[in-house]
């Protein structure tokens, strides 16, 4: 990556998330071991994966930004550093891991901000690469289909069905596949080679266990919100496979 205005902006944006998303979960631990109504931490089976998935993934992004990410907090002051992606890219993952768990006095919207800050950050690396991209189309078309796609990762809530237990189970599993297939492209965008992230793996396996974790709860809630992404997300998936073909065959 050469020198860049882009490149202190970018890092700006990603460290945003790194600072609200560690923020708003370590006010939820705190809260719940020392606020008037907190209840503790691993008060139920639900309770222990949750606040130990929080916790871990809080430790483990702190110990990578701070011992494994010196280029990236060179870039926060200098358009000539150049970030490790790879490293960033599963830091990042790391720390999306502790937000896709529902713990005690969760702030969404601060979530919410959080991930807003990536995003705009994969729009101002993919504004950056795009100039020596083969094909601008299938480059921001990929990236408008992760930023759906991430949204179809379903965030792990207690359940009160029959087999709440077994939908424990398969709701975490769920959350932490989908969260590895994300990190996965997220470093094909900071690295560059993001021209193409229609992977038909990430969009199956998505599509089996969003229908699973859905299906399963669908008496008690329906989670709309990630049952809209995951039919936009594989919609999203087909069309892009027709346009990307057509594009390559117009190209040759």
């Amino acid at each position: 990556m050469k020198k860049s205005k882009l490149t202190p902006v970018i890092s700006w944006c990603i460290f945003l998330y790194f600072i609200i998303l560690f923020s708003e979960r370590v006010q939820s631990m705190a809260r719940m071991v020392y606020g008037p109504d907190g209840r503790g931490l691993l008060v139920t089976g639900f309770d222990t994966y949750v606040d130990l998935t929080a916790c871990i993934s809080l430790f483990l992004t702190l110990v990578l930004l701070l011992f494994f990410n010196r280029g990236f907090f060179k870039s926060l002051f200098s358009a000539s550093a150049v970030p490790d992606h790879r490293i960033l890219s599963i830091t990042a993952g790391i720390a999306l891991m502790g937000g896709m768990v529902h713990t005690e006095n969760t702030i969404a919207p601060l979530q919410f901000a959080a991930y807003g800050a990536l995003i705009l950050g994969m729009i101002l690396r993919t504004v950056q690469t795009a100039q020596k991209a083969r094909n601008r189309f299938t480059l921001w078309y990929s990236l408008a289909y992760l930023t759906v796609f991430s949204m179809s990762i379903p965030v792990m809530y207690r359940s009160h069905i029959e087999y709440a237990t077994l939908f424990h189970i398969i709701e975490a599993v769920t959350a932490a596949v989908l969260v590895v297939c994300f990190t996965y492209m997220l470093m094909r965008v900071l690295e560059g080679k993001a021209e193409d992230l229609l992977f038909p793996a990430p969009i199956v396996i998505m599509a089996v266990l969003d229908a699973v974790v859905i299906g399963m709860r669908w008496n008690e809630e329906v989670n709309t919100f990630a049952l809209i992404f995951a039919v936009l997300a594989a919609v999203m998936f087909v069309i892009g496979k027709l346009l990307f073909r057509s594009s390559r065959q117009s190209e040759a």
